[in-house]
């Protein structure tokens, strides 16, 4: 794959809060279409998570979907009708026959079954850009980040105030802080459901380069949410479509500049692709920074990527529907050549498809 390949990773475990049939699977393909306009690549994580969690203890594990996981998503009556029944987690030692242990015992105060195979039976021919992956858990020094912001991450009131159960609390800050060290190891930006994005918000705080991805097609075309996947395939295979993700990229780098010291996010983006669209430079912008619901793609970590972590990839491509999803990109390669304007072709299109 060519050096600036982009590519995106959709975890199970970061976006189990969301993986429930309605509304919230609605909102995650319509987030799966502007993130498709944005990126090379695709990758969704394979299998079927069941995590429960209560007063106790918790419970965590990803298996192969079975005929029935693999085609719907958990609905809320399952989900509702599963909080408050008990759930055990046993072990045995290997090789001695001896019999399991029940190492946690508790009711359930939450009970998740997130799958994302349900969207390879809407694709239609030619989305080759969607690849399923497995994941395995970081180990090394990438083990060792994750543990250090796991730790820091309990301590946070703010936290533990919006999830104030201890052991649901817990399973989602070791998500999030699992999904993104690999994400961050591997070069690819990772896609979280708001209740994860939480954990990690403070992330953008710091000093290890954090960056907001993905919220410009949901800002400046809305109603690409709203496009028949046929659309956004023909769009993708545009001739000036790589081009035009640059463009969006330099937006939301100046965006997130802008809007660091005070701005509204969506203002700004708005204020700085007209300018692009223009060949302007962008104005000083003032006022505070709104929270907006879009915000919910992370960037690769340029003080991470370079720390040393050289840790595995932790990302395996599968099969199910393309074979190009084993690429590792490096992050530090933000792109900031003037281009030729080709990339309007793509707008117009844009804007010729969500209007009518």
């Amino acid at each position: 794959m060519p050096q600036d390949e982009r590519l995106l990773v959709v975890p199970l475990r970061s976006n189990a809060h969301t993986l429930l049939n309605g509304g919230p699977v609605a909102a995650m393909r319509r987030r799966l279409k502007y993130v498709s306009l944005l990126f090379d690549g695709i990758l969704l994580e394979s299998g079927v998570l069941r995590v429960w969690a209560g007063p106790h203890g918790s419970s965590s594990m990803v298996g192969p979907p079975s005929a029935e996981d693999a085609d719907r998503f958990q609905t809320a009556h399952e989900r509702r009708a599963a909080v408050g029944a008990g759930f055990q987690l046993a072990m045995a030692e290997e090789g001695t026959g001896a019999p399991a242990k029940v190492v946690v015992a508790s009711t359930a105060a939450i009970a998740w079954r997130a799958t994302l195979h349900p969207f390879a039976l809407e694709l239609p021919t030619g989305c080759d850009w969607i690849n399923y992956v497995t994941s395995r858990n970081p180990s090394g020094d990438a083990r060792q980040v994750s543990q250090r912001w796991t730790q820091k991450d309990k301590r946070n009131a703010a936290l533990r105030r919006a999830l104030p159960e201890q052991f649901v609390r817990d399973t989602v800050i070791s998500a999030a802080n699992r999904d993104l060290v690999l994400a961050a190891t591997a070069g690819v930006a990772a896609s979280f459901d708001p209740l994860h994005l939480q954990v990690v918000e403070q992330r953008f705080r710091d000093d290890q380069g954090w960056k907001l991805r993905g919220f410009a097609v949901p800002i400046l075309f809305p109603a690409v949410g709203k496009l028949p996947w046929e659309d956004i395939r023909d769009l993708r295979a545009h001739k000036q479509m790589a081009d035009f993700r640059k463009v969006l990229r330099e937006v939301e780098d100046e965006t997130s500049s802008a809007a660091a010291s005070g701005g509204d996010y969506e203002e700004v983006t708005n204020r700085v692709y007209r300018k692009h669209l223009a060949d302007d430079k962008l104005d000083s912008v003032g006022g505070l920074v709104k929270r907006t619901s879009v915000g919910l793609v992370i960037g690769g970590s340029t003080g991470f990527v370079t720390s040393g972590i050289t840790g595995p990839l932790g990302l395996a491509a599968g099969t199910l529907l393309g074979s190009a999803a084993g690429a590792v990109l490096d992050v530090r390669n933000f792109l900031r050549d003037r281009r030729a304007r080709g990339w309007v072709a793509v707008d117009q299109r844009l804007t010729e498809l969500t209007r009518s």
